[in-house]
């Protein structure tokens, strides 16, 4: 129709490439809800917000790289709960400035991703934002029995998946104009990937791991959460302490080399954005998960703790991500 607002004509370009053919979908999107038919086991739901000049900036980040990123932050929390994705909505502010090149860029980063995982973007709003753009994604999985944060007990032992300070490395490139010297570390800040493969290896050993989260504010600040004890009624009570073990931590050659004469591992404690999980098990347990790194270990007395060797050093200053 040719008096058909432009805003409709947006969404219809929207709806055109996002939309796919899922199963259990019963109203597709372009209703005033989206409709699907329940999947078995338990519902998860996860959701997470970016903001221009907090978590992003333009000048650096591509509308493809916004796109997948403002997905795969909340796939990681998905990955962290052992739940399997199927839909996702995403709601946006945007200034008048932005085009709509921009936005078929945005959505072309978010389905190349979700087609990777086979989940459907849902819905979401579109509306325009008085300064910067404002991402907001919620997304929809399923699982059989959740993994939590809460469950760490003393003795303890804590493995990532991954390495660690890799994001950080390629944030600092991107802010002193050194991309093309860490292109990877480049990538893995504005293009993470969620840890969705390990799901088939955590149901697997379910019943033996403690607690899952993933680590996005940094080794520290993410321990921290792990190390709280619950109450039965749910609860947090006192913090149980850590050991961390700088020596064995897994870093990338390119944040060795960003870290120069500095401390390598600095990166990883209080970096952040990087999207690996973290677990707690017995140590008895270990052997279950070869291709996770031991990073540490939680004591029945507090503190905060880096082990060199026979030295023990004490984190009495946090330096981690604060969003207040």
């Amino acid at each position: 129709m040719q008096n058909t607002p432009k805003e409709w004509q947006v969404l219809k370009q929207i709806r055109n490439k996002v939309q796919r053919h899922n199963p259990n979908t019963v109203v597709p999107l372009g209703d005033d809800g989206f409709v699907f038919k329940n999947f078995p086991g338990l519902s998860v739901i996860a959701q997470d917000m970016m903001v221009e000049d907090v978590h992003f900036r333009l000048d650096y980040a591509s509308a493809f790289d916004l796109g997948h990123k403002a997905l795969a932050v909340n796939l990681s929390d998905l990955a962290a709960m052992g739940a399997q994705p199927h839909f996702a909505q995403v709601s946006l502010a945007l200034p008048k400035e932005i085009t709509e090149s921009w936005l078929d860029e945005f959505y072309q980063g978010m389905t190349a991703l979700a087609d990777r995982f086979g989940m459907e973007i849902a819905g979401g709003d579109l509306c325009v934002s008085p300064r910067g753009v404002i991402i907001d994604v919620s997304v929809h999985g399923s699982c059989e029995r959740p993994l939590t944060r809460h469950g760490t007990q003393p003795g303890d032992i804590l493995l990532a998946s991954g390495p660690l300070g890799i994001s950080t490395t390629g944030l600092r490139a991107l802010h002193e104009d050194r991309r093309n010297d860490f292109p990877q570390a480049v990538e893995k800040h504005l293009r993470p990937m969620p840890r969705l493969d390990l799901l088939p290896e955590l149901r697997k050993h379910t019943d033996k791991i403690h607690a899952l989260m993933d680590c996005s504010d940094g080794l520290v600040n993410d321990a921290l959460i792990l190390a709280n004890k619950p109450y039965n009624n749910g609860q947090a009570t006192s913090a149980i302490g850590i050991h961390f073990f700088p020596d064995q931590f897994p870093l990338e050659d390119e944040t060795i080399r960003m870290a120069h004469l500095a401390k390598a591992y600095e990166y990883a404690l209080w970096g952040g954005e990087d999207y690996e999980l973290l677990m707690t098990l017995s140590p008895e347990h270990r052997g279950l998960f070869p291709e996770w790194t031991e990073v540490g270990q939680f004591t029945e007395s507090p503190g905060v703790f880096l082990i060199h060797g026979d030295a023990k050093e004490e984190i009495e200053s946090f330096k981690g991500w604060k969003h207040f």
